[in-house]
């Protein structure tokens, strides 16, 4: 990663230009759907559902120190 930062950048960056040509060319996303990660696979990389939990546990001690 040290070496090419910018290399997955640069490879978002033609991704979202070929949807947005898609979309601008049809009129709607659907057949650059299967090429878009979903949402589950986006929140089991980032462990969003982890970090819900945290959050959920941080305001509940919270709460029950009021």
């Amino acid at each position: 990663m040290v070496l090419y930062p910018l290399s997955a950048h640069r490879a978002m960056a033609r991704a979202a230009t070929e949807v947005y040509r898609s979309i601008v060319r049809t009129g709607h996303q659907q057949d650059v759907v299967p090429l878009m990660q979903t949402r589950a696979e986006l929140y089991d990389m980032i462990e969003y559902h982890r970090f819900e939990d945290y959050l959920d546990n941080m305001f509940t001690k919270e709460e029950s120190k009021k």
